[in-house]
């Protein structure tokens, strides 16, 4: 039997997003799902809270609702391509439960299951 532990750390509350500011890095991938996160306006704000740290973004939108495989390995791709320092998953489970998914891929992409 193998195991591993994602790294994780979970924000939330009233001015959560501002911790971003103080992220060190040149790079961070945001991942989200069907788009609420950019309808209520909080997408911009982690943008702009990343550039404020000097952090270059990339999206990776679009997670369904119970994560496909198909979806986590795309998203592990741009991982792969972009070598984010930073892995940020906005909404709901399934965007930081795919995020996880995303990561373990990224960091190890000769695992299978």
């Amino acid at each position: 039997m193998s195991r591993f532990t994602l790294p994780r750390d979970i924000y939330y509350g009233q001015n959560a997003l501002e911790t971003l500011k103080t992220l060190k890095g040149k790079k961070a991938i945001v991942v989200i799902g069907s788009g609420s996160m950019k309808r209520l306006g909080f997408l911009d704000k982690v943008n702009s809270y990343l550039a404020e740290a000097g952090i270059e973004t990339k999206l990776f939108e679009g997670v369904e609702p119970d994560p496909s495989v198909e979806t986590v390995m795309k998203g592990a791709a741009v991982m792969r391509e972009f070598e984010p320092d930073w892995i940020i998953a906005m909404g709901g489970g399934s965007p930081i439960d795919a995020a996880k998914a995303m990561w373990a891929f990224y960091e190890y992409p000769e695992t299978t299951f």
